[in-house]
């Protein structure tokens, strides 16, 4: 399913883009609370289905215990997904907790993933697509932000602004936060994909101060518009679904681990 047009001459070269499997695991589990959140400043990105194949990535390949938190006010996909394929008697290899960030119940999200962080090995985030102070907080609190979209401006309009908010929260981040964009719904097929990448990363910094280079994962990465992604709200994906989503969480997770090998 991975993109054909950048696909790494050599299984070495592969290698050498992601974290072994074991490694990834060996580092979640030495940490515990690894907090990842998923999604952009802007509803409508695919971050639900993503945060979706994530959870059930790390839970049933990698075996960790994996908390899934809902702070979508607007829609709770991952909460009503939930709510279907546990009355339809499916099981759900991970937590669910649903984070309002309106109301009586409403509390910062810094507070609530707190006490998961030593309860769980990884702790996903499925940002509201617009409650800001939700997503400072994420950024001072995760060590990982994936922003996918699809190949469209009318999806990725909104990722400079959300990369400027990330960049400023993330100094008060004292482990230090990766930001990666990708894309979703590709068709390899076409080029639609490398044409919406080099319009995003047009250096802007002439006219935008503030400018900040969209930080894209390799391209081979990008996820695929496979049918079992359309299908996934009726039935749960299944383990071979995941294999692409596996590649990239590797892919993502190489610089981090490697970064915090040298620092140690």
């Amino acid at each position: 399913m991975s993109n054909w047009r950048h696909e790494p001459k050599t299984e070495k070269e592969l290698r050498r883009l992601m974290a072994p499997v074991q490694s990834i695991v060996k580092w979640v589990k030495t940490r515990r609370g690894f907090i990842i959140g998923v999604g952009i400043l802007k509803g409508g990105t695919g971050k639900s289905t993503s945060v979706l194949y994530l959870a059930l990535y790390f839970a049933l390949v990698l075996n960790l215990k994996v908390v899934v938190v809902d702070t979508d006010d607007n829609s709770q996909s991952i909460a009503r997904w939930v709510a279907t394929h546990e009355a339809l008697g499916d099981k759900i290899p991970f937590t669910l907790i649903v984070h309002p960030t309106k109301g009586a119940d409403a509390i910062p999200l810094k507070k609530r993933l707190k006490p998961l962080k030593s309860e769980y090995d990884v702790i996903i985030v499925d940002l509201g697509g617009g409650d800001k102070e939700t997503f400072i907080d994420l950024c001072a609190e995760g060590r990982l932000l994936f922003m996918p979209s699809a190949p469209s401006g009318w999806e990725t309009d909104r990722i400079q602004a959300t990369l400027q908010t990330a960049s400023r929260a993330a100094i008060l981040n004292t482990e230090g936060l990766d930001v990666y964009n990708f894309f979703v719904k590709c068709d390899f097929n076409s080029t639609l994909p490398e044409e919406e990448r080099e319009a995003m990363a047009e250096d802007l910094s002439d006219i935008d101060e503030d400018f900040v280079p969209p930080p894209f994962l390799h391209p081979y990465f990008d996820i695929s518009k496979a049918p079992h992604h359309v299908r996934s709200w009726n039935t749960v994906p299944k383990r071979a679904d995941l294999e692409e989503w596996g590649l990239l969480v590797r892919h993502a997770m190489k610089g981090i681990i490697e970064e915090e090998d040298e620092a140690a």
